[in-house]
């Protein structure tokens, strides 16, 4: 379910091609960050050696950058949103008409995946809604 793009998303799009050669399927604009999803494959030439295109992105939008690499499944996009939390089970489920995903994670990891003040889960929600038409997404 791609999302329909605004201009600034669309400018924004082409300077991550044009700074690291990765291309990037959708962008989402927040205040105080900029969150790229790049082709599958495509996720090391957008984080450059040693992160030095993420340093050189921060610098030219003026906020923090981050990157999740596409997927064609649910399961497999929700543990690249989470990384580096191990994500053990994705499962879809319907509940009062709505799409929900549980994410377990292990118990060690369940903190990083939340993130600090939700935001990784917020970001999470954000994208899947985005990208699969998921009305939340739950970490169990």
């Amino acid at each position: 379910m791609p999302a329909l793009l605004t201009n600034a998303e669309l400018e924004s799009i082409g300077i991550l091609a044009s700074r690291t050669g990765a291309s990037a399927t959708d962008v989402v604009l927040t205040d105080d960050s900029v969150i790229f999803v790049v082709t599958k494959g495509e996720l090391g030439k957008a984080i450059g050696k040693n992160g030095s295109n993420i340093i050189r992105l921060k610098s030219a939008f003026g906020r923090n950058v981050e990157i999740v690499e596409a997927a064609d499944g649910i399961k497999e996009f929700l543990s690249n949103v989470f990384k580096p939390a191990k994500v053990l089970e994705v499962r879809e489920e319907n509940q009062s008409g709505k799409k929900i995903a549980f994410v377990s994670v292990e118990v060690k990891d369940k903190g990083l995946a939340i993130g600090r003040g939700g935001e990784r889960i917020k970001k999470a929600r954000l994208l899947a809604k985005r990208r699969f038409g998921l009305d939340d997404v739950k970490i169990s």
